[in-house]
């Protein structure tokens, strides 16, 4: 007869099939009598097989394993309860201890073995209960990655690391997963499983330990001088099987280090570094001395940016932006995040050049947010730079469905000519005579592309004007009146409290509360 009855839960049904069938567990006095994706789906089962051991995940949707944890407590106090973890959930086990769990086990590193002498201790009636114990966790691995996310080295887990790498140089592999866990469903159990295996694979004539934190990867290794002609390969063949199933990551490489000391201040710089990896188009495998750490300006004509493509010479404009990448690359200018906000400024901009078109691009916020999901999801500068490509390549191409390009070119002269001479007196007809259109066709011409009055267009540049001038300066209401054009200061408080809804006086006034 079968001892020891058995309940998995775990929201992936791969590693709760796997775990099943992966020992004849009969012959070791046990029986899996239950699986559960959840810990809801835990409890609604817990009367119906009464269990004596609940191995059980941390991480997972509906109810995560420290709420079943503390509800099986409540109602089964004598169920034995055993934690699965990733090692970057580490914080959590800590926690989870807090409610009475009996033990724990790394979900990549779990072995039959291991398992069954678990279920039977903890079942054991001679066993002591272990609740609110703290759980001695002692695993290198995860004391390095308490130790790389700010945590002292304690003296005797310093002892501990030190036995387990005990050659003279170490070196430092790094990388993020934090774009790979956004684009993929990669689950952090299967992406631990597979880095250990290939570090197995390919780092075993190396001593090295893999470290798995938050959003990084980590590989130390550790080897003596003689030995370090051989590490490149390795960690070439290593990247490469990585790849094969991971392809969007990038590792950087440290320099040789003398001491075990020097690692938590050299994973910090890495995970610095990492941010410009995106300027590595073709290259998996990045060294420490080819990423330039500091911030170096590269001067964009912005305005110049603007007036190309308000006069529809996009040619101009992908020029400029080609120069601006190829300046940006050679110096590694900004880290990826400063890279991608400029991307997306770019692309505001273009909008906000065009707004007064109604092109379906500009009307349309998803299409925005199409455009930068993409940008967030580039991995490399050439893709970023195909993407801006790309966009200016619609815009034209919608530009030049909706219009004649030189009715548009007009338009365009007509709005420039009005921001440029709003201090003056524009009448209609001084602005008609001066692009060569008759006085009515003109304002028939720039309410059909623009839908708005071109008198009321005029005033609205000036109140935007106005508000500048009320907000940042002490002029006087008559001052500025003169300086945006009216020629009689209570004429412009009228116009003013028409597009505002208040007075002059009194949107200064509250603007400065």
């Amino acid at each position: 007869m079968t001892a020891y009855r058995v309940m998995i839960v775990d929201d992936e049904a791969i590693f709760r099939t796997g775990l099943t069938h992966l020992h004849d567990w009969a012959k070791d006095g046990i029986e899996i009598v239950a699986q559960a994706a959840n810990g809801a789906e835990a409890l609604e089962l817990m009367e119906l097989v009464q269990p004596h051991v609940v191995i059980t995940d941390i991480m997972m949707p509906i109810m995560d394993g420290i709420d079943l944890v503390k509800n099986v407590r409540k109602k089964y106090p004598d169920i034995k309860m055993i934690i699965l973890s990733s090692y970057s959930e580490f914080e959590l086990v800590r926690e989870v201890f807090k409610y009475g769990v009996d033990d724990y086990l790394l979900k990549p590193k779990v072995t039959v073995e291991e398992l069954v002498t678990l279920i039977h201790s903890s079942c054991e009636t001679s066993q002591l209960k272990r609740e609110y114990a703290a759980p001695l966790l002692k695993e290198p691995s995860i004391i390095i990655s308490q130790w790389f996310e700010q945590e002292e080295l304690a003296l005797s887990d310093r002892h501990d690391l030190l036995s387990q790498l005990p050659k003279q140089q170490f070196s430092l592999l790094v990388t993020s997963i934090a774009m790979l866990q956004s684009l993929t469903n990669t689950s952090q159990y299967e992406l631990e499983q597979y880095i250990l295996q290939q570090c197995y694979e390919h780092f075993s004539k190396v001593t090295h330990m893999a470290v798995f934190t938050k959003h990084d990867v980590s590989v130390v290794l550790n080897y003596d001088i003689d030995e370090e002609p051989m590490l490149k390969p390795q960690l070439v063949a290593f990247i490469k099987a990585v790849n094969e199933k991971y392809d969007t990551l990038k590792f950087v490489h440290s320099n040789s280090m003398d001491s075990l000391d020097e690692l938590q201040a050299k994973y910090m710089r890495l995970k610095q570094l990492m941010t410009k990896a995106i300027y590595f188009n073709n290259r998996s495998l990045i060294l420490e001395n080819e990423i330039k750490l500091e911030h170096t300006d590269v001067s964009f004509d912005h305005d110049g940016f603007v007036n190309a493509i308000k006069w529809f010479t996009f040619n101009q404009a992908r020029e400029q932006l080609t120069s601006y990448f190829s300046d940006l690359s050679e110096v590694q200018g900004l880290d990826e995040y400063s890279l991608k906000r400029f991307i997306q400024l770019i692309i505001y901009t273009i909008m906000s050049a065009l707004e007064h078109l109604h092109l379906p691009f500009t009307e349309q916020s998803t299409e925005k947010l199409k455009w930068f999901k993409r940008i967030d999801q580039a991995i490399v500068v050439n893709e970023l730079q195909n993407i801006i490509g790309e966009f200016i390549d619609m815009v034209e191409q919608q530009v030049n469905e909706r219009n004649d390009q030189g009715e548009m070119n007009t338009l365009n002269q007509i709005i420039d000519f009005i921001h440029e001479h709003y201090q003056q007196d524009i009448s209609l007809a001084e602005l008609a005579e001066t692009f060569h259109m008759n006085y009515s066709y003109l304002s028939w011409y720039f309410k059909q592309r623009t839908n708005e009055n071109l008198t009321a267009y005029i005033n609205k540049v000036r109140i935007e004007k106005a508000k500048e001038l009320l907000k940042y300066t002490d002029d006087t209401i008559s001052q500025i009146s003169s300086k945006i054009g009216f020629s009689e200061h209570n004429y412009f408080s009228k116009v003013f409290k028409k597009f505002v809804g208040m007075t002059p006086v009194e949107y200064r006034h509250q603007q400065q509360r």
